[in-house]
């Protein structure tokens, strides 16, 4: 799994965020890509109450990590049997 991922503790360290996008609907964004809409959410990067996206293109900030995952839809199911179709 990607930097920073672990179950292993209690403490948050950051959300990630994929929206379905089988119609490639904003090709022009660079967050939007490879069937996905990408985002990354860091507990200290809020304005007020609202959380910011840090990642600003998804091919340099998301992807990476999920390589692993390219068989399953850049999905990891490892922790979520009930995404595993089986």
């Amino acid at each position: 799994m990607g930097k920073n991922v672990s179950y292993a503790n209690d403490e948050l360290k950051q959300w990630f965020v994929m929206v379905k996008d089988s119609k490639t609907r904003f090709a022009n964004n660079p967050l939007w890509g490879d069937g996905w809409g990408w985002a990354l959410y860091k507990p200290d990067n809020k304005e007020g109450d609202t959380f910011k996206n840090v990642a600003t293109n998804y091919k340099t900030d998301c992807i990476g990590c999920h390589i692993p995952a390219k068989q399953n839809d850049w999905i990891y199911t490892e922790a979520y049997p009930s995404l595993k179709g089986d």
